[in-house]
């Protein structure tokens, strides 16, 4: 039964956080750091994924910038991370502070509805009053102020409506990458009743929502007392709850594999939030991306004057609106534009820019051709850009 005696051993005693109207909230987080950030290969893998990378300005990888980010809600101690058990050492080397047993790794990747069932059945256990963050560990949040102030207000009204709170940001361009959040009734503030999900629109109905006014971009980060999800679990995902009642935790390692590999692959989205029959939206005013496409990281890395993102060892002359990453050998460009060119010590790639399910499928066709797990490494010095 979940969890064992030595994660409930772990002393995290909860220190209160209070709202702006004095209001007292046991903030608990979990931290999704399992995904392997396809879109972004050959960078990203499965033996290096997305949220281990360091792939924005700065030292930090992305696991790090999100426990930072956080950190001025929610201490260590409150705070577990999940991911692939293959990475657990990896993990923990981003995690020092939080303690050994509560970053966890799953045997076999089976979506965030597995992670968050898992990691809300021990949270439960140590504290039944808990509300949980369930946050991405690979996202980028621009302005921490105002991600606090969402955070809070998603406590609030979760608490006080005793449902989900789920964060959306407002749109600043139709994109069919994204999925979208309809927002109703205003309940407080920048809190909204959750009219419906829309997965993944076409670029003509994503223009129309923008013209609307009321849809914002579904951030994939959530916030619910830890009943609430338990409850919710149980009334959508029987067999889900079921299962995972049968593993055990130990020194962060999830046993039995055999029954984890039976358990339903599904994101949390689709087992849980798309069903709910009422729930909040949090309207964040903060920028927000999920650097989940070249693209995106296109728009966060510096330009030079052409707007050619070299994040690599690289001279462009006469080329323009090119994204170039070099691991190790420098990159000349000479009158090309509009390219994605990726290159690590195995793997050199070159795209015209795509739509990220256009790559997505790419990918998978080259994977399959090639016959080879693909490896990725730390970014390297920031190159001298065009001229």
């Amino acid at each position: 039964m979940l969890p064992s005696q030595t994660l409930l051993s772990d002393s995290a005693t909860s220190v209160p956080l209070r709202t702006g109207t004095g209001q007292e909230l046991m903030l608990w987080a979990i931290v999704m750091a399992g995904g392997s950030g396809t879109r972004l290969w050959p960078l990203s893998s499965e033996r290096h994924p997305k949220p281990l990378l360091r792939i924005l300005p700065g030292k930090k990888t992305l696991l790090e910038a999100t426990l930072k980010r956080i950190s001025t809600l929610i201490p260590p101690s409150r705070t577990f991370v999940v991911g692939n058990h293959a990475h657990l050492a990896a993990l923990r080397k981003c995690a020092l502070k939080v303690p050994r047993s509560q970053v966890l790794g799953e045997p076999v990747l089976r979506n965030t509805a597995a992670t968050v069932a898992l990691g809300t059945s021990i949270i439960f256990k140590r504290d039944p009053d808990a509300l949980i963050l369930m946050i991405p560990a690979d996202h980028k949040v621009s302005d921490q102020r105002r991600f606090e102030a969402a955070v809070k207000l998603g406590a609030r009204m979760a608490r006080r409506t005793r449902s989900f709170s789920v964060f959306g940001v407002r749109p600043t361009f139709a994109s069919p990458s994204y999925g979208y959040v309809e927002i109703g009734k205003r309940l407080s503030g920048s809190a909204f009743e959750l009219t419906r999900f829309v997965e993944k629109p076409t670029i003509r109905r994503a223009r129309r929502f923008i013209r609307s006014g009321k849809f914002l971009w579904h951030a994939g980060i959530f916030l619910a007392e830890a009943r609430t999800i338990l409850n919710s679990l149980k009334e959508y995902q029987p067999r889900l709850t079921h299962l995972i009642r049968t593993l055990r935790v130990r020194k962060g390692t999830v046993a039995p594999a055999r029954t984890f590999r039976h358990l339903p692959n599904l994101s949390f989205d689709y087992a849980v939030l798309e069903r709910l029959k009422r729930a909040n939206v949090i309207r964040c005013d903060f920028e927000w991306s999920d650097i989940g496409t070249w693209q995106s990281l296109e728009a966060l890395w510096p330009k030079d004057r052409y707007q050619n993102a070299l994040f690599s060892a690289a001279e462009a002359i006469d080329a323009r609106r090119n994204l170039v990453y070099s691991n190790e050998k420098p990159v000349c460009l000479y009158g090309v534009r509009d390219l994605v060119i990726v290159e690590t010590p195995e793997v050199l790639f070159i795209s015209r820019k795509l739509d990220s399910e256009s790559f997505r499928r790419a990918v998978s066709r080259l994977k399959r051709k090639i016959g080879m797990r693909f490896v990725s490494f730390p970014l390297p010095r920031r190159g001298r850009g065009s001229r």
